[in-house]
C-alpha cells in the first residue's frame, strides 16, 4: 500500500507499507492461525476415525462429513474481502476463530454422524473465514520482504500437520475421544491470540516526504519534520469504503509474488474497483442504511464477474486442474488412516504416517518456493511433476502392507503435494497475468468447493460398493492422471488464446482504419 499527498512546500508525503516492525508480529499471528485452524481439517481422520468406525458409519457418510467441511471452507472465499472491509481483519478473524473452536468443542459431544455432519461442516465455514484474512494481512504489511513473511506463515500449516496427529493420539489414549476433542478445541482458541495481533495497517504506515523538484537538497529542518511525520499516529485508521475497495483490490492484484498454499487458501477476495461494475459511490454510501443488502449484491456481482474468466481456455485448465489435484490429495489424506487401520495397524501408526507426510510437505514447500525465483526454474513443468509424484505415491501405497514402507511412501506423497501446491498461485499468475489473478483465484475457489461436495462423497460411495480402500484410492489416482492430461493441453490453449487476441486486435484496427 502506498500513496502520495501534496503539501504546501512543494513536497509530497509518500505512504509506504511497514515491511517489518509490527509486520513481524502480524506474521507471527498468521503462523499461530494456520497452525491451529487448518488442523481440524488435516487431522479429521485421526480425530474421528475411531468414533466413526465404532458407530459403523459408511465411507460415503464419512466422505460427506469431510467434504462438506471443505466445501464451506472454500465457498467463503469471495466473502472474505467484503467482510474484512466492513468489520476489519482483526474482528472477523477473532470472531470466526472462536466460532470454529466452539464447533470443534461441540463435536466432542457428538453421538451420531449426522451431528458431526452439521457441526463439523459449520466449523469449516468459520475456519475458512477466520484463516483466509491471513493471506491479505501479509500483503498489507509487506512488500520487499513479503516472500519471507509468507514462508513463516506457510511453515505454520505444515507444523500443524506434523505435530497434530501424534498429539491427538496421545490425548485420546489419556483422556478418550471426548476429552481429547475438548482439549484440541481449546487449543484452537489460541488462534484468537494470533488474530489479536492483526492491527490495522494504517496504524503503522510509514510516511516520508519527497521533493517534486529533482536534485533539491533537504534542510535539517525538513528532516526533523519528516521524522515527526513518521512517528505521528494516523488519526483515521479506517479509510472511507470506496478507498478501502480500491486498496484491497490493489493488494489482491499484487499478490502474485506470494508463495502461497491453496489448500486452505484459495480465497483471495475479488473486489471490483470500477464504478460501473461494483456500483457508484452513491450506492456505496447508501450501504450505511442498507448494509446487508448492498454487501450481498456486491459479493454476487463480484462472483459473477470472476466466473467470466473461465471463458479463457488456459484459465479453465488451471481452475479444473486445481479442483482435481486438491480433491485428489485431500481425499487421499482422508482415506490413508482408515486404509492403514484396515491392514491391522493402530491409529498411532496412521498418525505417524500423516506426520511424516507433513515434514516432507514442509521441506518441499520451502525448497520449491526458493528455487522458483531462479531464471532456469521451469515452474509449469515442476508444478505438473509434483502432481505426478503424489499420484504415483498414491498408487504404490495400495500395493504395500508393511508400515515402514507406508511411512516412506507417505513421505514421498507429502513431498509431491508440497511441490504442487506451493506453485499453484505462482503458475496462475505466470499464465493469466497479475491483473487477472484475483478473478481466477475466486473462480477457482468456487470450482474447488463444488468438487468437494460432488466428487468427494462419490469416492466414499466407491469404497462402500467395492469394500476396498485401494479401489477408492485408484479413483483418486485417476483424478491426478486427468490433471496431467489437462496440463498437456495447456500449450495449445495458450496458443489459441494468443491467436484469438491477435485476431481481436486486427479487427479493432480495421474498424479504426477502414
Amino acid at each position: 500500500m502506498s500513496g502520495k499527498n501534496s503539501s504546501e512546500n512543494g513536497e509530497t508525503e509518500e505512504n509506504t507499507v511497514p515491511d517489518g516492525g509490527w509486520g513481524w508480529m502480524v506474521a507471527l499471528g498468521c503462523y499461530v492461525m494456520v497452525v491451529t485452524l487448518p488442523g481440524m481439517s488435516l487431522s479429521f481422520s485421526i480425530l474421528f476415525s475411531t468414533f466413526l468406525l465404532d458407530l459403523g458409519v459408511s465411507s460415503t457418510t464419512t466422505a460427506w462429513i469431510f467434504n462438506s467441511h471443505l466445501l464451506l471452507w472454500n465457498l467463503v472465499g469471495p466473502l472474505t474481502g467484503p467482510l474484512t472491509m466492513e468489520f476489519g481483519f482483526r474482528r472477523v478473524s477473532m470472531i470466526c476463530a472462536a466460532a470454529a473452536s466452539v464447533c470443534l468443542i461441540l463435536c466432542s459431544f457428538a453421538t451420531s454422524a449426522e451431528f458431526l455432519l452439521v457441526v463439523f461442516g459449520i466449523g469449516g465455514l468459520f475456519g475458512g473465514l477466520g484463516c483466509k484474512p491471513c493471506y491479505l494481512m501479509i500483503a498489507h504489511y509487506f512488500k520487499r520482504r513479503r516472500g519471507l513473511a509468507t514462508a513463516i506463515m506457510m511453515a505454520g500449516m505444515c507444523t500443524g500437520q506434523f505435530v497434530g496427529p501424534p498429539l491427538i493420539r496421545l490425548l485420546q489414549e489419556t483422556y478418550g475421544f471426548r476429552g481429547a476433542t475438548l482439549i484440541i478445541g481449546s487449543i484452537m482458541l489460541h488462534s484468537m491470540a494470533g488474530a489479536a495481533l492483526f492491527q490495522p495497517v494504517q496504524w503503522h504506515i510509514k510516511k516520508t516526504a519527497t521533493s517534486k523538484e529533482l536534485g533539491k537538497q533537504e534542510t535539517l529542518k525538513d528532516k526533523q519534520e519528516d521524522a515527526s511525520l513518521i512517528n505521528t499516529p494516523v488519526s483515521n485508521p479506517q479509510p472511507p469504503l470506496p478507498l478501502r475497495n480500491k486498496r484491497l483490490r490493489q493488494v489482491s492484484e499484487s499478490s502474485a509474488s506470494l508463495h502461497l498454499s491453496t489448500v486452505d487458501i484459495s480465497g483471495y477476495p475479488t473486489i471490483c474497483e470500477e464504478p460501473d461494475v461494483c456500483g457508484s459511490e452513491t450506492s456505496q454510501d447508501s450501504s450505511k442504511t442498507n448494509g446487508g443488502l448492498i454487501l450481498i449484491t456486491r459479493v454476487l456481482r463480484s462472483t459473477i464477474n470472476d466466473l467470466t474468466i473461465l471463458k479463457s481456455p488456459p484459465a479453465l485448465i488451471i481452475a479444473l486442474g486445481g479442483l482435481l489435484s486438491q480433491n485428489g490429495y485431500l481425499n487421499f489424506m482422508l482415506l490413508m488412516p482408515f486404509a492403514i487401520q484396515a491392514h491391522g495397524y493402530t491409529l498411532q501408526d496412521a498418525a505417524w504416517c500423516v506426520s511424516v507426510s507433513g515434514i516432507c510437505n514442509l521441506v518441499a514447500r520451502l525448497s520449491t518456493t526458493t528455487l522458483s525465483d531462479c531464471s532456469w526454474f521451469n515452474m509449469q513443468l515442476v508444478y505438473v511433476f509434483g502432481a505426478c509424484i503424489f499420484g504415483s505415491a498414491s498408487i504404490v501405497f495400495t500395493f504395500v502392507t508393511d508400515i515402514k514402507w507406508m511411512m516412506v511412501i507417505a513421505g514421498v506423497w507429502g513431498f509431491g503435494v508440497g511441490v504442487n501446491i506451493s506453485l499453484f498461485t505462482l503458475v496462475m499468475a505466470r499464465i493469466v497475468g497479475v491483473e487477472n489473478l484475483a478473478a481466477l483465484l475466486g473462480a477457482s475457489s468456487l470450482l474447488v468447493a463444488v468438487g468437494f461436495i460432488t466428487i468427494g462423497p462419490f469416492i466414499g460411495f466407491i469404497r462402500d460398493v467395492s469394500d476396498s480402500y485401494d479401489v477408492a484410492i485408484w479413483f483418486l489416482v485417476g483424478e491426478v492422471l486427468l490433471f496431467v492430461i489437462l496440463w498437456l493441453c495447456m500449450p495449445a490453449a495458450i496458443r489459441y488464446e494468443r491467436k484469438k487476441e491477435e485476431e481481436k486486435g486486427e479487427h479493432s484496427s480495421d474498424i479504426q482504419n477502414p
